[in-house]
């Protein structure tokens, strides 16, 4: 009997969306490794005195949010945040401001909707959750957020390189990480170095159902595997990755079910090919993003918002023994409920200072910077900033 024609076009539809989610799953022939840091020695850091440093970024526009922050080859610290009116509005750029010695040395627009349209073709209406990066050629990478059509349901990932610093960009890649017209995949927390010079990605899917996804791309933006983290509930998304050994990292999620208000948890134990859900934390975190930091002292660091209403609480958890327990630790915000202090992102330089930036009130971002000495400290109730006027 023979087939109709429009039977033969839907047969040739499955089969095409079969081989591009195929494609997502590709591998290379060498197993991935985690390009885990080595502890250094923790009695040093520990024996220093306690140092917590505030240090104040632009504000150059009237609403900013999603900050991620990476070191340069001249051991500066690089900020990057979207901005504009509002969130979502089709005048948001990605902001950046570079930081040394405690202050800052520069900042300016990196990269318009405009700009990303011609590098892209592709009509861009916003754009959004920068994650900068730097490369094993000392290139700044940056994956960002795109909405063409619709909101952050209709989203896609791109991969762009600078030779300047974040003053210029060459042409985007557009990362496919979904057979469905690749729709509603969005990246927010840092990328894992791999030991081959690719990188993993924590991104997440968000249209419907929510899931967590793990990718792993090349500095070229040719993804290598896509792999989507277990949920049982299907609403865990914005994971936030630790690699803890070569094979071993943790993942934590937030989570969107309101009945369980609490981090969720993903591992994998063969550098990132496959994901098991574990136990959620029992760190109240209702809705919120959240940033994960593997310390140069081995230690895991946490900061979340953990009260079952609102962000008015940015709090910092630590685990001595690669995430199986944790202990609260410093307060860095605490205000009135009508207050905001979110998306939080770590980085640690090689001197062990500890740097965290996060979206305060959606009017900026701020950024502070401590040693694991002031992690240690008992006074884990006082706020460490002051809130501005």
């Amino acid at each position: 009997m023979t087939k109709s024609p429009s039977s033969t076009r839907w047969s040739l539809t499955l089969l095409i969306i079969g081989l591009v989610a195929a494609g997502l799953h590709t591998r290379g022939s060498i197993e991935p490794r985690f390009a885990a840091s080595s502890v250094i020695d923790a009695q040093k850091q520990e024996s220093a005195s306690a140092l917590f440093l505030p240090i104040e970024l632009p504000r150059p526009t009237p609403s900013a949010h999603a900050s991620s922050a990476t070191f340069m080859p001249d051991g500066s610290l690089l900020v990057a945040w979207f901005g504009g009116t509002r969130e979502g509005a089709d005048d948001v750029a990605i902001q950046m401001a570079r930081v040394k010695d405690g202050r800052v040395q520069d900042s300016w627009t990196s990269l318009t909707c405009e700009q990303l349209e011609r590098l892209t073709h592709r009509v861009i209406r916003t754009l959004g959750n920068p994650v900068v990066w730097i490369d094993a050629d000392g290139r700044m990478q940056l994956n960002v957020v795109s909405v063409s059509y619709g909101g952050w349901s209709g989203s896609s990932v791109n991969q762009l390189h600078s030779q300047d610093g974040g003053k210029s960009w060459s042409a985007a890649q557009r990362l496919i990480l979904s057979p469905f017209f690749n729709l509603s995949t969005l990246v927010r927390n840092q990328i894992v170095a791999m030991q081959d010079g690719t990188i993993g990605l924590p991104a997440y899917h968000e249209l419907l159902h929510k899931w967590g996804m793990w990718v792993r791309v090349t500095t070229e933006g040719r993804v290598l595997q896509c792999e989507r983290m277990p949920s049982n509930v299907g609403e865990l998304l914005q994971p936030a990755v630790a690699a803890i050994s070569a094979t071993d990292a943790v993942a934590v999620l937030r989570n969107t079910n309101s009945a369980q208000p609490v981090i969720g948890r993903s591992a994998t134990e063969d550098g990132g090919q496959t994901w098991s859900l574990k136990a959620s934390l029992d760190i109240p975190n209702p809705n919120a993003s959240i940033s994960i930091i593997r310390l140069l002292d081995g230690s895991l660091l946490i900061a979340a918002n953990p009260l079952v209403n609102g962000r008015n609480v940015l709090q910092l958890f630590r685990s001595r023994d690669g995430g199986a327990s944790w202990t609260v630790s410093r307060t860095i915000e605490r205000s009135a409920p009508d207050r905001e202090f979110s998306y939080p992102s770590f980085a640690q330089s090689a001197d062990g200072m500890i740097y965290l930036s996060y979206t305060w009130q959606r009017k900026g971002i701020r950024l502070c910077a401590f040693n694991s000495a002031w992690l240690d400290a008992s006074d884990t109730e006082k706020p460490a900033m002051e809130i501005a006027p």
